[in-house]
């Protein structure tokens, strides 16, 4: 399995698949049909056979409406324990993303908890238990202004893009509310596979398919799920991964953040209360110094005070990657900042 994900080669009719489900991740294969160009049984192989690579993968997770507080943390550690720790640490609910890297840091984690005093007692009383760590920092969210299920492979036209834009389908109630329980069921069926059918939602929470579509829909509309597309860097066209961390002057802040949505390479803006104030994610073909350059010439007045290269990501938004950054089966639920009801599915 391992030998055949990672031969695997996305051709040009698989990229044209996936930017269309970037845009819309649980669009049906009959209406994504006739705009990509061939039929629905052969983008239904197709995906199949992506997902099957590790290659990429849809998830639905909290909406912003349900995310408790998070934070960046920045780990030193021995080079020795890098790695094992790193499992260790991937293996946490809180710990969402972690990836080992190059710079002033070996490791950046993504941790989200259900409460701020969860998220102070992980970061107080689980982080400097583990074994191998030389020193952390925690920078915690404030303002995202770009995050990673907006970045777009460049595989469509305009006119295409828009056409797979009119296949969203919008709630008619979306402000009915949606059964608590119902939906922690809902949100950690579609965490391990955000395109599970209306159907099998149905049968696994025990209500009716209608119910089922008016809940996805009316939660998305509320901001309570999101569901996004993402895929192994490798096979992204942008193999170069780097993090900086940017020190911008607190009348700026949403004015910068207004002009980061506009460059393409960036996955995640996010401002913070720590040692810097706007810490970036960025895929990149290969030239750093040209983005530099960029952000230098787009934001004067902004200073870059540090930067990592990606060395490796070992666990992506709850699911766990391999050596060549492809999915491996294994998931772990966003932590919600809702009471959880522990459903048990066979």
């Amino acid at each position: 399995m391992d030998a055949s994900r990672q031969d695997y080669d996305l051709d040009e009719l698989d990229r044209r698949l996936i930017h269309a489900l970037q845009i819309n991740p649980r669009a049906r294969w009959a209406a994504l049909a006739p705009i990509i160009g061939v039929d629905a049984v052969t983008l239904a192989r197709r995906w199949e056979r992506i997902v099957e690579a590790g290659i990429a993968w849809v998830s639905g997770h909290p909406g912003p409406e349900l995310r408790g507080p998070s934070a960046i943390l920045e780990i030193e550690a021995h080079p020795a324990a890098t790695l094992g720790l790193a499992q260790e640490i991937s293996a946490d609910s809180e710990a969402f993303t972690v990836d080992l890297t190059a710079g002033g840091r070996e490791m950046l984690v993504l941790v989200a908890t259900s409460s701020m005093d969860a998220l102070t007692e992980y970061l107080m009383t689980r982080v400097p238990a583990l074994d191998g760590i030389r020193a952390a920092r925690a920078h915690l969210f404030t303002s995202p202004f770009v995050d990673g299920g907006q970045w777009r492979l460049r595989s469509l036209s305009a006119e295409e893009i828009a056409a797979v834009e009119r296949t969203i389908e919008v709630s008619r109630s979306p402000r009915g509310r949606v059964d608590s329980q119902m939906e922690d069921q809902l949100l950690r069926l579609l965490g391990s596979d955000g395109r599970a059918t209306v159907a099998f939602l149905a049968r696994a929470v025990g209500v009716g398919q209608r119910r089922v579509r008016d809940a996805v829909a009316a939660m998305t509309a509320q901001g309570r799920l999101d569901t996004r597309l993402d895929m192994a860097k490798a096979q992204s066209g942008r193999p170069v991964h780097a993090w900086y961390f940017l020190r911008v002057p607190a009348a700026l802040v949403q004015r910068v953040g207004s002009v980061l949505t506009r460059i393409g390479e960036i996955r995640l803006a996010v401002s913070t209360v720590g040692q810097y104030n706007l810490i970036l994610a960025v895929w990149l073909l290969a030239d750093v110094q040209r983005l530099e350059a960029v952000l230098e010439e787009k934001l004067p007045g902004v200073s870059i005070a540090d930067r990592s290269v990606v060395l490796r990501t070992v666990k992506k938004e709850g699911h766990r990657l391999n050596a060549h950054g492809h999915t491996t089966g294994e998931f772990s639920p966003l932590l919600t900042n809702m009471p959880q009801s522990n459903p048990c599915f066979e």
